[in-house]
C-alpha cells in the first residue's frame, strides 16, 4: 500500500475522474475545523506526476479542507497507477460513501461501464438497457459487468439500469437539489412526472414541507392536482377500464362500438 509520508498541499491537485463532483461548503467548513484541531488522520492516496506533482486518487474533500484549514501540509500514500486503476480506487473508495449524491454515483459508474466496454456513455446506456432486456445475447458481457458492480458493491447491474439510469434525465433544477442533498432522489424522480412548467412550484412545496418529512405519498397527492390535464386524467381512466374481461361483460352492440372507438383511438395515436 506504501508508506504514510507527508506532502505539501500546493504538491497535490484534484483527479478530474473523480465521482465526487459536488462538495457541500458548510460540510468542508465544518471538517476544516475538525482538522484544524486534529489533523488529518486518514492518509489520502495520490500517485505521481511530472514535475514533482501528485494527483489525488481519493481524499480530495480532506485535501479541499486542509487547504480551507490553512494546513502546510497532508498524509498520504503514494503509488504509481493506471488511469484505469485510479478510476477503479477512487469509484471504490467514494461510492462506498454514503454521503455521495445519487446523481453523481449513476455518472461516474456509467463513466466506468463505458470505459470498460470502450464506448462512450451515451452507447453504455443502450448497451445496458439491450442487455437488461436480453441477458443471454452476450454472456461475456453481463460477466464483465457482474465483476464489475461486485467490486464497487452495494448496488446489482440490472437495478443500476432500473432505478439508477433515470438519475441522467432529471432537469438540472432537480439535479442541482440532488446533489446538494436538499431534495431526495426518490422524490426528485416523482417530481420529474410532472410537466417541466411545474417542477420549479413542485420543488419549492417539496422542500418546504422537508422540514416535516414530506412522504412519498405527500410528493404524489402534489402532483396529482397540477401534473394531470383532463385529458391526462381522463385517459389514465380509460386504460384502467379497456380490458379483455370488462369488455367481455359488455353487451354485444356496445362492446362492438367499444371495440371500433379504441381501433380509432390506436390509429390516431399510430398517426
Amino acid at each position: 500500500m506504501g508508506e504514510v509520508q507527508q506532502l505539501p498541499i500546493d504538491a497535490l491537485q484534484p483527479n478530474s475522474r473523480q465521482p465526487r463532483r459536488f462538495f457541500n461548503e458548510e460540510s468542508l467548513k465544518a471538517l476544516a475545523e475538525s482538522l484544524r484541531q486534529e489533523g488529518v488522520l486518514q492518509p489520502l492516496m495520490v500517485r505521481p506526476l511530472e514535475g514533482g506533482h501528485f494527483e489525488i486518487v481519493y481524499g480530495e474533500r480532506r485535501w479541499r479542507a486542509a487547504r480551507l484549514a490553512g494546513l502546510p501540509s497532508v498524509p498520504v500514500r503514494v503509488r504509481t497507477l493506471t488511469d484505469s486503476q485510479v478510476e477503479l480506487l477512487a469509484a471504490v473508495e467514494n461510492l462506498q460513501r454514503e454521503d455521495l449524491n445519487r446523481y453523481d454515483e449513476v455518472s461516474y459508474k456509467l463513466r466506468l461501464v463505458a470505459a470498460l466496454f470502450e464506448i462512450t456513455p451515451e452507447e453504455a446506456i443502450r448497451r445496458l438497457k439491450e442487455l437488461r432486456r436480453q441477458p443471454g445475447s452476450h454472456p461475456e458481457q453481463v460477466a464483465q459487468l457482474e465483476h464489475l458492480f461486485t467490486q464497487l458493491g452495494r448496488e446489482k447491474w440490472p437495478s443500476f439500469v432500473t432505478n439508477g439510469l433515470p438519475a441522467l434525465r432529471l432537469p438540472e433544477t432537480l439535479v442541482e437539489a440532488v446533489q446538494t442533498g436538499a431534495l431526495e432522489y426518490t422524490k426528485a424522480l416523482l417530481i420529474a412526472r410532472a410537466p417541466q412548467e411545474h417542477h420549479e412550484a413542485l420543488l419549492k412545496r417539496t422542500l418546504e414541507e422537508e422540514h416535516s418529512h414530506a412522504s412519498l405519498t405527500d410528493v404524489v397527492a402534489q402532483l396529482k392536482p397540477t401534473a394531470r390535464g383532463d385529458a391526462d386524467a381522463q385517459l389514465l381512466s380509460l386504460r384502467r377500464k379497456i380490458s379483455p374481461r370488462r369488455l367481455g361483460k359488455l353487451p354485444q352492440k356496445q362492446r362492438a362500438e367499444a371495440e371500433r372507438l379504441i381501433r380509432r383511438l390506436h390509429e390516431l395515436l399510430s398517426d
